[in-house]
C-alpha cells in the first residue's frame, strides 16, 4: 500500500463505522420484527401461522438485491415518496434480517420444555412474564451463537448497499480506488477492514455465549420436556 493510500485511512474508518450502524440498526429491527413473527409461527391461530411462514419463506428464498432494488426503486414508483438510499438499504436488510431471526428465535422458544410453560401457567404468571422471566433467558442461549451469525451475514450484504449509491466500506473502497488510479491496495484495505470488524463481532459474540452459558438449569420445577 502507497502513502497516499493510507491518507484516506480516516474516510475508510468512517465508511466502517456507517457500515456497522446501518447493519446494527437493521439487526434489531430484524430481531424485534422477528420476535413478532416467531410469536405468529408458534400461534394457535392456523392463518396467523399460515401467514408468518408465507413471510418468512417469501424473504428467504428472494435475492437481497431484489429487495434492495424494490426498496429503492420501486417504493417511490409505487406510493409516490421519496426514500433516500440509507433508508432502502436498512429497509432491504432489515426485511431479511428479520425472516432469518424469525426462524432462529421460533427455535429458541420451542427449545424450552413445555413443563416450563405449564410450570409458569400454574404459578398464575400472565404470557408477558412468562416470556420475560422463563422462556426468554432460557432461549437466549439458543438464539445468541445464530445471531452473532446473523449479524456477520447482514453486515456482508450491506456491501450491496453501494449498487444504490449509499456509501458505506465497499463503496468508500471503490470511489478510493478510483481516486487513487486503481490498483489493488485498496481492494486490499477494504478485506482487511471488513476481517476485522466480523473477527471482532465473532469474538464478542463467543464471550457473550459464554456468559449467558452459564447455568443452564430450567428456572422453574417440572421443566423439563
Amino acid at each position: 500500500m502507497n502513502h497516499d493510500l493510507f491518507s484516506y485511512l480516516p474516510l475508510f474508518l468512517k465508511a466502517a463505522a456507517l457500515t456497522i450502524w446501518l447493519s446494527w440498526l437493521a439487526l434489531m429491527i430484524g430481531a424485534v420484527a422477528g420476535g413478532l413473527v416467531a410469536l405468529a409461527r408458534t400461534s394457535r391461530w392456523l392463518p396467523l401461522r399460515i401467514l408468518a411462514l408465507i413471510f418468512v419463506e417469501f424473504f428467504r428464498s428472494i435475492p437481497i438485491l431484489i429487495v434492495l432494488f424494490f426498496a429503492y426503486f420501486g417504493l417511490p414508483v409505487m406510493f409516490g415518496i421519496d426514500i433516500s438510499t440509507f433508508t432502502a438499504a436498512t429497509l432491504a436488510l432489515a426485511l431479511h434480517a428479520t425472516a432469518t431471526m424469525s426462524e432462529v428465535m421460533r427455535a429458541g422458544i420451542e427449545s424450552v420444555g413445555r413443563g416450563q410453560w405449564e410450570a409458569a401457567q400454574s404459578s398464575g404468571m400472565t404470557f408477558g412474564q412468562t416470556m420475560r422471566h422463563v422462556v426468554g433467558p432460557q432461549a437466549l442461549r439458543v438464539v445468541l451463537p445464530p445471531s452473532v451469525g446473523v449479524y456477520v451475514t447482514t453486515l456482508k450484504e450491506s456491501s450491496l448497499a453501494s449498487i444504490i449509491g449509499y456509501v458505506e466500506l465497499t463503496k468508500t473502497g471503490l470511489l478510493v480506488r478510483e481516486s487513487t488510479g486503481g490498483g489493488f491496495a485498496p481492494l486490499l484495505m477494504l478485506g482487511v477492514l471488513y476481517f476485522l470488524i466480523n473477527y471482532g463481532i465473532s469474538l464478542a459474540g463467543g464471550v457473550l455465549e459464554r456468559r449467558y452459558n452459564v447455568g443452564t438449569k430450567p428456572l422453574l420445577a417440572g421443566g423439563g420436556q
